[in-house]
């Protein structure tokens, strides 16, 4: 739980329920031989949780995906979380490392995953199979969908950057190839508005991309050892590390003119420490709250307005926690304002998944 209060403003963060596996796993340890919403219908994954997305969906709904180790993506809708509505399986994809959901404006209508073998596959977000593309080994470890043109990046083995077409048409199709500095290309992301591309490596480097020229703008080193995760706010680049750390930077101290130049840590404005293991995964759910995941077990939250020290840390999980993603921010009216400017830039209000080496499916609300 969390607990909460500066300048006025508090929140609560609790476990509102826990999405359980499949009874049936031999992967998992610990599972009772059923599970409430497993008879009859869609079961929930047979092992380890990689990765997850939350999006808001044409016509107002809501869905989140998971993607395991199992080789299946899950469909889960957020307001009834006991068991997936759908799986999917790419006809050759092993285990799921990545996914992501389309961003449009007016809410999703597909989805994109990559798995081990690197086989991309376009979904639309009911669950069918759209367009797919096979690329060498170890080409594809993550995958970020632009939010404003029908492009991804991912990357993987030689510190290559693929960027390729989303289109169902021309799914796959290259459309650059880019260089980062280290051997193997462990993040992708683009930012909030898709001016910016940036790629993470085992090599601790972030190196940062103008995502319409795909001209370097900055590389830097933003850890001692790989990098597992980037987000980005509208003003902030943040990376999570093996090195424990989770580093915040300034974008407008990274594209300056200077930036290039530096070949330092330029524009970090933050350090965060407290996990007693690697930090694999992070994600901000605005301008204020953050959350990363850890191998030890455990999400912490901080604010970035004051983010010398975590707000809380999360213990639920009984395992390495891979995954946490945000539920997507509503638009903020007059009514409903509340603390600096409402849940869409404060702390409280939001709703988070966490998943992991356990395989459950965790489900967190927030107060006001």
């Amino acid at each position: 739980m969390l607990s909460h209060e500066a300048n006025g403003e508090s929140a609560t963060y609790l476990l509102a329920s826990v999405s359980e596996p499949d009874p049936a796993s031999t992967t998992l340890p610990g599972r009772s031989a059923a599970q409430p919403g497993h008879a009859g219908g869609e079961r929930g994954h047979a092992d380890a949780i990689w990765s997850s997305k939350w999006a808001a969906t044409q016509g107002g709904g809501e869905v989140v995906v998971t993607g395991s180790a199992d080789h299946t993506l899950k469909l889960w809708n957020p307001q009834a979380p006991a068991a997936p509505t759908r799986t999917l399986r790419s006809p050759k994809g092993l285990g799921v490392v990545a996914v992501d959901v389309d961003k449009h404006d007016q809410g999703a209508s597909f989805l994109v995953s990559s798995t081990l073998d690197s086989v991309i596959t376009r979904w639309s977000v009911d669950g069918e199979h759209e367009a797919r593309k096979t690329f060498g080994p170890a080409a594809s470890w993550d995958i970020s969908l632009h939010p404003r043109a029908e492009t991804m990046s991912t990357g993987g083995a030689d510190g290559k950057v693929l960027v390729l077409s989303s289109a169902v048409d021309s799914f796959g199709d290259e459309l650059a190839t880019l260089e980062a500095k280290g051997s193997f290309v462990t993040a992708v992301e683009y930012s909030k508005g898709g001016n910016l591309l940036a790629v993470a490596t085992d090599a601790g480097y972030v190196t940062l991309f103008d995502a319409e020229t795909g001209s370097l703008i900055s590389s830097f080193p933003a850890h001692s050892a790989p990098i597992r995760s980037l987000s980005f706010t509208s003003t902030l680049l943040i990376t999570a590390s093996d090195d424990r750390r989770v580093n915040v930077f300034d974008l407008r101290a990274l594209t300056s003119s200077a930036a290039s130049a530096s070949g330092g840590r330029r524009g970090q404005v933050a350090s965060l420490g407290g996990h007693e293991g690697w930090v694999v995964n992070v994600a901000a759910r605005n301008e204020r709250l953050l959350a990363s995941g850890s191998s030890d077990g455990t999400i912490k939250l901080f604010d970035l307005a004051a983010p010398s020290l975590a707000l809380s840390t999360l213990r639920d999980h009984t395992g390495d926690v891979w995954t946490v993603a945000w539920a997507p921010e509503r638009a903020s009216g007059a009514a409903g304002v509340e603390g600096l400017g409402g849940a869409v830039a404060g702390l409280g209000g939001g709703r988070m998944v966490s998943a992991g080496e356990d395989g459950r499916v965790r489900w967190w609300n927030g107060g006001g």
